[in-house]
């Protein structure tokens, strides 16, 4: 039933275990600064002082530990994130063949017109999406013009 298993022996990988001796001599370089600077400060002082600021850090970290355990336990959960309605068109559902019902007046054509040559004469090209609009509209007159 229990057979003998092969054991898988660990592949060696060079660069791993160089990235780990670097992030390992990074945190010793850490503690040994931090303890070099505990000794700076705390070793000319008396005991009693030594022990009034051990006594202050852990009345100060007992509290906020006591404070933040019962405020995850009585306070309410809050939204992470809001999501608000999207904003749609008022007429975002109607295709624009509404508008074929009704003629297009003459004097929308000619402001139309006088636009053109308006923004021809000063050298200046309409707007994409204005031009495809204008286009349409003429389109729209002619046809009706036709009929």
């Amino acid at each position: 039933m229990f057979w003998k298993r092969k054991k898988k022996e660990p592949t060696e990988n060079p660069l791993q275990d160089k990235v780990a001796g670097k992030i390992a001599s990074v945190f010793i370089k850490t503690q040994n600064g931090f303890a070099y600077w505990m000794n700076k400060c705390f070793g000319t002082m008396k005991a009693k002082n030594i022990k009034i600021w051990l006594l202050a850090f852990c009345i100060v970290s007992g509290g906020l530990s006591i404070y933040f355990f019962i405020d995850a336990i009585l306070s309410k959960p809050k939204a992470k994130f809001k999501i608000e309605q999207v904003r749609m068109p008022q007429h975002f559902d109607k295709s624009g063949d509404e508008v074929m019902e009704h003629e297009m007046p003459d004097d929308i054509y000619q402001q139309i017109q006088e636009y053109k040559q308006f923004m021809d004469s000063i050298g200046e090209p309409v707007r994409p999406g204005l031009a495809d609009s204008m286009r349409i509209l003429e389109e729209i007159y002619l046809q009706q013009k036709q009929k």
